[in-house]
């Protein structure tokens, strides 16, 4: 009646048919359940944050101006991601972001620090005195009294469906960046 070929195209088929229908159940129920709202508290010594005038570094040498002011910021971090970890959590990416305004945009955001957590044993981040790990510079490349916002957000990738967002619950750090002085 059928060939051997036949069947196995059938038995494949219905194979992957069932599969996707399960992923696609994983995947609602996932984002239906969605993810708990994780405390987290970012404090910034205000003493060791400082504004300092270089070059913009061997890697992004800036030929239009010798010298751009770049910020240091020190904080501490102390967060529990241990309720995002359920059975479709593949990983957290964490990320400690500057959101300020200035004349020529509406909107800035700079990732200072981020860490990648992929087990759920390595999911409470106590952290202390931890420095941006990238630069921390305007558009304009100069600080002029900007207040900026400190927050922490991150990115829960499932092993199967929608990637979800979080951003902390608290407020966020206010600090304010002066120009860099001469020396």
């Amino acid at each position: 009646m059928h060939n051997l070929q036949q069947r196995a195209n059938v038995a494949f088929s219905f194979a992957c048919t069932v599969l996707g229908s399960i992923l696609a159940v994983v995947a609602t129920i996932s984002y239906i359940a969605g993810y708990p709202t994780v405390p987290s508290d970012i404090r910034v010594d205000t003493n060791a944050l400082r504004v300092v005038s270089r070059r913009y570094g061997p890697e992004y040498y800036d030929y239009g101006t010798p010298k751009s002011h770049f910020a240091k910021v020190n904080f501490d971090l102390d967060v529990d991601f241990t309720p995002v970890f359920n059975w479709n959590t593949k990983q957290v990416f964490v990320t400690v972001v500057a959101e300020y305004e200035s004349k020529t945009h509406d909107r800035n955001s700079i990732v200072l620090w981020d860490h990648i957590i992929q087990d759920k044993q390595d999911a409470n981040l106590t952290l202390r005195n931890v420095q941006n790990k990238y630069a921390f510079i305007d558009v304009s490349r100069k600080w002029s009294h900007q207040p900026v916002d400190l927050s922490l957000r991150w990115d829960i990738t499932p092993h199967v469906g929608v990637l979800q967002s979080g951003r902390s619950a608290s407020n966020p750090v206010n600090i304010v960046l002066a120009p860099a002085e001469q020396a």
